[in-house]
């Protein structure tokens, strides 16, 4: 259980470095990432980065929440990862309108 917990929070971790780096002012990437490119709609949502950040680190970790049921190589990988995200998305999205300040003018 401890496990998944720490997978779960170095995810996260990544997730948001990544989304607030600068993305924009670096020479030759950088234009990759203008708005409506691929890499910035990417970028953009948690779901989406969160998919595949899970996937590589369920190799580096490996961690396989089916792993009593089956065990496909990289499909394993895939479907333990969207599992994840889905479910850290879900507890970021109660988080943020539980604590998350709404300021009307």
């Amino acid at each position: 259980m401890t496990h998944f917990v720490i997978y779960a929070l170095v995810g996260k971790i990544i997730i948001f470095l990544l989304q607030k780096f600068p993305k924009h002012s670096l020479p030759i990437i950088g234009k990759l990432f203008r708005e409506g490119k691929f890499l910035e709609e990417l970028f953009d949502c948690d779901l989406c980065l969160g998919f595949w950040i899970y996937s590589g680190l369920s190799f580096l970790f490996d961690v396989n929440i089916a792993g009593e049921i089956f065990y496909v190589p990289i499909l394993s990988e895939f479907i333990t990862g969207a599992v994840i995200t889905f479910i850290v998305h879900i507890f970021s999205i109660g988080w943020n309108s539980k604590f998350q300040n709404i300021i009307v003018e």
